[in-house]
Parts: structure tokens; sequence; C-alpha cells
């Protein structure tokens, strides 16, 4: 009778085990689905960023940054999902695909000239954990894709610098700088990742990129006068104490191509 009951509580246990761990799978994989359509978005219909930046006390290196991004709502079908999740370290990474002929019927067409490029499909990848120890670290990948968007829109659309600076007696006593800019950019491709150092020392760096051809063609005008194809910008971020949250993100329509790999996933320091 002692054997049985030691292996009903083994067999329990077990049983509890692969439900917490396929609850910690479902779970990763629809907040990196989420947090993909969210990049589709922010590259097909543009990102409203604000920024400041200031600099109050150059003896000290006082600076602050602040950058803030909103989408609005958005109307968006026809994503497929490419899927993967290491359960040892319990990461999700979703790649959401557009093909832009897909929007055809969403957007103005009259403004955006689609068919000269009928094959072309946007695609973004997001990564996402229900694991408490892995946030700072997705944290710091997203941080450094805001900067980076930051760095790319100071480029194209420029920005607005004033400073006031005070010297007494021949010393330089206050010295403010400060740069601010509100504006909105548009089909931002994400380039990759890398990280600079190891641990949870390391910084975040992402890399995006604006193919000012092809827009201009959607568009059929200059979007600015810059002899390159393209415009790219890098964005840095540190890992910042946080804790995950473990609500539940609600999983979002879509059509899946691929069922759910398991493997590992490069993304760590």
């Amino acid at each position: 009778m002692m054997i049985r009951r030691i292996i009903f509580l083994l067999a329990l246990v077990l049983t509890l085990s692969s439900a917490m761990a396929d609850s910690k799978k479902l779970n990763s994989v629809n907040c990196a689905r989420v947090l993909a359509e969210r990049s589709i978005v922010e590259t097909v219909y543009g990102v409203k960023i604000r920024f400041i930046e200031e600099v109050t006390d150059l003896s000290e290196g006082n600076f602050l940054g602040t950058t803030e991004t909103k989408t609005g709502k958005r109307a968006i079908k026809g994503i497929e999902f490419m899927e993967k999740y290491d359960p040892k370290t319990d990461i999700a990474q979703v790649t959401a695909i557009l093909k832009l002929k897909r929007i055809a019927d969403i957007v103005d067409m009259e403004k955006f000239q689609l068919d000269k490029f009928p094959n072309k499909a946007v695609r973004r990848t997001a990564f996402a954990s229900s694991t408490p120890a892995n946030a700072k670290k997705l944290a710091a990948l997203r941080a450094a894709e805001l900067d980076a968007y930051k760095n790319l829109y100071k480029k194209i659309g420029g920005f607005t610098l004033e400073s006031q600076s005070k010297v007494e007696n021949f010393v330089l006593k206050s010295d403010v700088v400060k740069s601010t800019v509100v504006g909105a950019l548009m089909g931002a491709e994400y380039m990759g990742f890398a990280w600079d150092g190891k641990g949870d020392s390391a910084e975040a760096v992402v890399k995006v990129r604006l193919n000012l051809r092809e827009l201009s063609e959607m568009l059929g005008e200059k979007i600015i006068d810059y002899d390159g194809e393209y415009v790219e910008a890098e964005g840095r971020a540190a890992q910042a104490d946080m804790v995950a949250s473990q609500k539940k993100s609600p999983d979002k329509p879509g059509k899946v191509t691929t069922d759910v790999i398991e493997g590992n996933i490069e993304v760590m320091p």
C-alpha cells in the first residue's frame, strides 16, 4: 500500500510539473507573439516618438534621457508566425511575417504604391519569457530598440536643441543642454542585436535602418535629401533591475505557419 501511494505521489508531481512547464511555454510564446505583432505595426504604420535628452552639469556628467513611443490603435491582419521556444531558459522567440500585398485592403493605395513591391515582406522578431530572471535582459533589448528609433529619427527628421551657460569670474558655473523631438517614424527595419560585455553588466546594442529608395517609391516622393540608399542607426541600453509581470497576455488571432520548435535560443549575453 505504501509503495502505491509513493508511486501515485510521484506521478502527481510529474503531472503537475509538466502542466506548469506547458503553462510557462504557452505564456512566453503568446507574449512574444503579441510583441512581434507590435513590431510589425511599428514598421508598417509607423511609430510616434517623443524624447528629451538633457545635460545639466558637465563637471558631474549629469545626463537625463527619456524616450516614449506610441503606435495608436491599428487594424491589421494576415500576419504569419515562426515560433521557437527554449525550455531550458524559458525564452520564446517569435518572428512575425507580413507580406505587403496582404495589407492592400487597409492601406490607402493612392498614397502607398505597394504594387511596385509585390513580393516584399516585413519580418520582425520578438522575445519573451515568464521567468522574472530574464526580464531585465529582454527589456534591455527593447530599450535599445527605442534608442535606435530615436537616433534614426534624429538623422532624418532632425531635432531641437537649446542650451544655457553661465560663467562667473572666468569659471563655468552652469551649463545646460537640452534636445527634444516629437515626430513619427515609418518603415524602420530591425537589423539585429548584439551584446557589449557579458552577464548582468552587458549592454544591449540594436541596429535599425530605413530603406529610403523603397519608401520613396511607395510614397511617390523623395523622403529627405539624402545621398545613400539606407539610413542606419544604433541604439544602446543597460540592464535595469525589474520584476517581470506574471500576467498572461491574451493570444492574438493570426495564421500560424509552423508548430513551435523546441531548441536553444541565443539571446542572452
